[in-house]
């Protein structure tokens, strides 16, 4: 799990440091705060997040983490890449165990401030705000370890659960590089996520 999870971030690393050497730009516009030729690199931190265990003391060993890369190839639609982490550790007075949890997958995302403003006759910020619909697919690697106390080691098991999950995100773009994005829905590891948006 660990060489798993190492292989990720570095893949991750790679290509970020790929998109700052690459300083084409195919949008036409560059006025938004979604752009079509987008590239964006996205880190946050998950709350209320999925686990198992009903009873006990549950310690939140590293909170689910989530990265991304979308690559806007229309001017309302970004994909890429996504990776997630959590573990956390159960303790009572007769067992002691924890769970480890990587996903890996791709998201696809609708941005549609610009169409919401022209359709609804708003007028929100299209270079500040970013409204979008994002859906995840992937796998989540679930790994157990420890003693669950009721006589036997395989209460639990290690398992492997494909992800169909619906977001919906919200980002305000502090320049043109950096932004804060939220997001609820069952994303990659939990049902909330708040993080750091930065477009190369």
């Amino acid at each position: 799990m660990k060489k798993i999870t190492t292989l990720v971030m570095l893949l991750f690393t790679a290509a970020s440091m790929a998109l700052a050497q690459n300083t084409v730009n195919v949008d036409p516009s560059g006025d938004r705060a979604y752009n079509e030729g987008d590239k964006i690199f996205q880190f946050g931190v998950g709350f209320g997040y999925y686990g198992y265990g009903f009873t006990g003391t549950r310690s939140v060993s590293i909170p689910p983490l989530t990265a991304s890369l979308e690559f806007g190839f229309h001017e309302n639609f970004s994909v890429g890449p996504y990776v997630g982490y959590a573990s956390w550790d159960y303790n009572f007075t007769s067992y002691d165990y924890g769970w480890d949890f990587l996903a890996v997958g791709a998201r696809g995302s609708f941005h549609y401030v610009p169409l919401a403003n022209e359709a609804l006759d708003l007028n929100l910020n299209e270079e500040k705000l970013d409204f979008y619909i994002s859906l995840f697919l992937g796998l989540e690697f679930q790994s157990f370890s420890g003693d669950t106390g009721f006589g036997s080691t395989d209460v639990y098991s290690n398992n492997t659960v494909l992800r169909l999950s619906p977001v919906l995100g919200f980002k305000y773009k502090f320049n043109d590089k950096f932004g804060a994005y939220f997001e609820a829905g069952r994303g990659a590891l939990s049902v909330a996520t708040l993080g750091l948006a930065v477009h190369f």
